[in-house]
């Protein structure tokens, strides 16, 4: 169900009051961590079932969140967490294969074309995105921000032929500057011709869509999808105004009957 938060200083706004509606990419509205997860699955599928190092790791999906995806995260930490990079994946696989199976550049390299050639294949769209966007494209303007490298963000796009839906789409892998940083808030704001007021952002990562909306001045509902941990309830700069498990829920929640 969708939870109003904790968030005395503003209220989400009336529906009559919304001058439109931006929208993050990954796994808001498409399923990214889906996708990287069940490509990973694909990539080492065959090594795993002759593997018994990799079998006593467990599935290729448990491996995946044990250690492929910390491993990930930790070589996004070290880069300050700026723009994802292609050599996260592949420092990545390398350290899979060296810690578990011995160094073998070869196979490493083997296992990151393979995932970059499932990942892409995997990646779907939530059941519940194309009718939200219709619904609210029809009364408001709508705006899409993502993080990430052209490279990888505009295919997502373009698969699911996301770009009529919006009016704007910025790309920090494009500009130079990525959410939290309020400069692509404002730039996607003066593109619609919006106030910060009259805005409501929709995302699933609390630090870059909700704090970052929220910072700028910004309605903001959190998508938890289960994938980050809450914001601390004693920083009132970084709740969300609203929470919801599902894409479906937000119509109701912005007082739109039907929703």
């Amino acid at each position: 169900m969708a939870r109003t938060t904790t968030s005395p200083d503003r209220p989400l706004p009336a529906p009559e009051a919304i001058e439109a509606v931006l929208f993050d990419l990954d796994d808001t509205l498409v399923d990214a961590r889906g996708s990287w997860r069940d490509g990973f699955a694909d990539a080492i599928a065959e090594l795993h079932a002759r593997s018994p190092a990799l079998q006593r790791l467990g599935s290729p999906t448990a491996i995946y969140d044990d250690w492929f995806r910390r491993y990930g995260e930790e070589a996004h930490r070290a880069a300050g967490f700026g723009e994802w990079q292609a050599s996260f994946t592949i420092e990545s696989f390398e350290r899979l294969v060296a810690e578990h199976l011995g160094p073998d550049p070869a196979l490493a390299a083997r296992l990151v074309a393979s995932y970059r050639a499932a990942a892409p294949a995997r990646l779907a769209i939530f059941p519940d995105a194309e009718p939200l966007l219709e619904r609210l494209g029809a009364r408001y303007p709508l705006g899409l921000i993502s993080n990430g490298p052209s490279e990888l963000q505009r295919p997502k796009i373009e698969k699911f032929a996301l770009e009529r839906h919006f009016e704007v789409v910025l790309v920090s892998g494009e500009l130079g500057i990525r959410k939290p940083d309020p400069r692509i808030f404002a730039m996607a704001l003066e593109a619609l011709g919006v106030s910060p007021a009259g805005c409501v952002f929709i995302g699933d990562n609390p630090t870059d869509d909700i704090a970052g909306a929220r910072a700028f001045g910004l309605s903001a509902i959190w998508v938890n999808r289960g994938d980050w941990r809450a914001p601390d309830p004693g920083d009132e700069d970084a709740l969300p105004h609203a929470e919801v498990r599902e894409l479906r829920e937000i119509p109701a929640l912005l007082g739109l009957e039907g929703g």
